[in-house]
């Protein structure tokens, strides 16, 4: 289950913002076999004056950070950042030169789920 946070300019309309959060969790669906019930996700807006972007990059330019377990093969990392740059573009016409994706891992140790580390939880059946 991993964790998502896409951060963006505010000002979206809210067909727009599900339109995107979307994109990003069917990506994760896909491309890491995440369960579709397993969606753990937030947006963050931040107002115009008080994000910047790279130069060269538009007004729709957004971060996508993924926090999951370490483990994952770098073809399955390649394949989740193709899918979701496709998968905003033709969502919400996002660029693909305006989407940057940041993956996380820090060790199973280091989450907390039920009260315990992840690495004293059982793997599912």
């Amino acid at each position: 289950m991993p964790i998502v946070t896409i951060t963006l300019r505010a000002g979206r309309p809210a067909s727009e913002i599900r339109a995107i959060m979307d994109a990003v969790h069917n990506a994760t669906v896909n491309a890491f076999d995440v369960p579709e019930t397993s969606r753990n996700q937030r947006l963050v807006e931040i107002a115009p004056e008080y994000l910047f972007y790279p130069q060269g990059r538009s007004e729709d330019f957004l971060t996508v950070e993924i926090a999951s377990f370490p483990g994952r093969p770098p073809e399955q990392k390649a394949a989740l950042f193709q899918q979701i740059t496709t998968n905003l573009q033709q969502a919400a016409d996002i660029a693909p030169g305006d989407v940057m994706i940041l993956i996380h891992e820090p060790p199973k140790q280091n989450w907390g789920i039920n009260g315990r580390p992840a690495s004293q939880h059982k793997p599912r059946a």
